[in-house]
C-alpha cells in the first residue's frame, strides 16, 4: 500500500477531519442553553463512536480501519463536548490529530 506524503497526512489529520469538531468547540456556549440539544448531540456522539468502532473491527483493509477508528474517536470528542468537558475534548482533539498523522504516514510501510 502506498503511503501519503507528510504534507498530505498533516493536512488531512490536523485540519480536514477535526475542523468540524473545533467548530463545535467554538460554538459550545450556544449548545449550553437548550438542554434538549445537549441530550440529542450526546446520544449522536455515543452512537457514532459505537457504530464506527464496530464497523472498523470488521474491516480488512488497513486504511479503512484507520478511517473508522478516526470516525469513532470523533464520536468520543462529540460525546465529551456535550457532557461539558471541553478541556478533555480539546486535548483529545489535539492528541488525535498529531498521532493520527503519524499513523497515517506509517501506514504505507505496513503490509
Amino acid at each position: 500500500m502506498e503511503g501519503p506524503t507528510p504534507v498530505s497526512a498533516s493536512i488531512h489529520a490536523a485540519t480536514m477531519v477535526t475542523a468540524g469538531i473545533f467548530m463545535i468547540a467554538r460554538c459550545s456556549p450556544l449548545f449550553e442553553y437548550p438542554p434538549m440539544a445537549l441530550i440529542i448531540i450526546t446520544f449522536a456522539g455515543a452512537m457514532t463512536s459505537f457504530l464506527a468502532a464496530t464497523t472498523g473491527i470488521l474491516q480488512n483493509d488497513l486504511k479503512r480501519v484507520i478511517a473508522y477508528s478516526t470516525f469513532s474517536q470523533l464520536g468520543y470528542m462529540i460525546f465529551a463536548y456535550d457532557i461539558s468537558h471541553y478541556s478533555v475534548s480539546v486535548f483529545h482533539l489535539m492528541n488525535h490529530a498529531f498521532f493520527k498523522a503519524l499513523l497515517f504516514q506509517s501506514a504505507g510501510s505496513m503490509q
